[in-house]
């Protein structure tokens, strides 16, 4: 039973990296202003694409587009919207092995893609890739330009910023609200940015809309709890370390066992709702009592498993989804026995199990309903025992009913 659960969890997983993106309902902008209603494949761009894929409608054939070729796109049912540009980017590194000693930026010209953040009388715009992550702004109808920030290396190896994106807004976006105190305590960040921004494109049309558009990723309900049930099979060994003779190993065998839990689901406010943070305390037990060779050796282990870990899903439609979990378990043990019989003297053994790793693949329907493989790894169940050895290993078929 047990090759056959692995087998299905690995075979999952196959199909959950390799599912297809879905196409979502957009719209792309050409460079000569013609608007092209299409469905655009979302890959959940934590990074600024440098080429995307569409199609003119859900069954047509699939096209791509780059930067060079139309001047913007975005999504129907989310603000989500990138365009085109020529840009200054200083793609000088932020990590501090790599810093330079230097506090001027360097500047190469590069045509990208940029993520809209707020569009209206000051706009901001951000670019992100593995190494760069770059804001870009442009006020009353002017070219986009960076807003520059830069760490360094002082003579003294210390690290310092080049902060000249304050004294830009300063400059630029001037407005009673946009203080040298507010300033001062400005991250480069994108939440403290789009605040200013806003806040400069309420000053200007006090009356009217702040800004034309603002990013917003639209989210279902963030937090979800499900009832969790299932099967549990389970292998447990227990051994001694010290090999002294009469000192059995003992194979206490695989057994189906029942789980039932909970689980707690925070979707992380992550582009695509596809990242979440996992809680599930669950009831596992293993019993199993073995005559080897006259003697007989029991095992009688209940406890409470405090799985958290992270989610992430490949959506396949509105309402379904391949997933795939990576978790840390810590174990509370809930009053278990074992019994190791050497020299005919039973020997009643400490039980205290650790904590332990797992992953997991499933599949959710209907919004509510799942199904998941998941194999944990090794769990010690005699952790301050060093003079013996045990193993204790699972794999789990979960059933799951989302209560909200």
């Amino acid at each position: 039973m047990k090759k056959i659960l692995l087998f299905a969890l690995l075979l999952i997983t196959t199909l959950t990296t390799q599912a297809q993106i879905k196409f979502e309902e957009g719209y792309i902008i050409k460079n000569g202003n013609e608007r092209i209603t299409c469905w655009i494949k979302n890959l959940d761009w934590r990074n600024n694409p440098k080429e995307i894929e569409y199609k003119r409608d859900e069954n047509g054939t699939v096209e791509t587009a780059n930067w060079s070729n139309i001047k913007a796109f975005g999504f129907t049912n989310q603000k989500v919207k990138f365009i085109s540009a020529w840009i200054k980017l200083d793609r000088s590194s932020e990590k501090m092995a790599s810093l330079s000693r230097s506090p001027e930026p360097i500047f190469n010209e590069e045509g990208q893609f940029l993520r809209v953040l707020v569009e209206g009388d000051a706009s901001l715009y951000l670019f992100e890739d593995e190494n760069s992550y770059k804001f870009f702004y442009s006020y009353n109808g002017s070219e986009i330009e960076p807003l520059i920030f830069k760490s360094y290396l002082d003579e003294n190896i210390q690290i310092r910023a080049n902060e000249d994106y304050k004294n830009q807004i300063l400059t630029n976006l001037k407005c009673e609200s946009i203080t040298r105190e507010i300033l001062r305590k400005l991250r480069y960040r994108d939440n403290d940015l789009i605040d200013i921004f806003e806040a400069y494109n309420t000053c200007k049309n006090p009356s009217g809309a702040a800004s034309t558009f603002k990013q917003e990723i639209v989210r279902k309900s963030a937090l979800h709890l499900s009832a969790r049930i299932g099967l549990n099979t389970t292998s447990a060994s227990f051994d001694s370390n010290s090999k002294n003779f009469g000192e059995p190993y003992v194979d206490f065998g695989n057994k189906m066992t029942f789980r039932i839990g909970a689980e707690l689901e925070y979707i992380l406010p992550l582009y695509g709702n596809k990242w979440s943070l996992i809680l599930e305390p669950s009831f596992q037990s293993y019993k199993s009592e073995i005559v080897q060779d006259g003697f007989t050796h029991s095992l009688d282990y209940k406890s409470l498993d405090i799985p958290v870990g992270v989610r992430y899903y490949m959506h396949l439609n509105d309402k379904s989804a391949l997933f795939i979990n990576g978790i840390f378990s810590y174990n509370i043990d809930l009053g278990s026995k074992l019994v190791y019989t050497v020299y005919t003297q039973p020997t009643e053994v400490n039980v205290d199990p650790v904590y332990n790793f797992g992953i997991g693949a499933g599949f959710r329907f209907l919004e509510r309903f799942s199904f998941e493989l998941r194999y944990a790894t090794n769990r010690s169940l005699v952790n301050n025992e060093t003079k013996y050895d045990s193993k204790y290993n699972t794999t789990s078929f979960i059933l799951g009913y989302r209560l909200f």
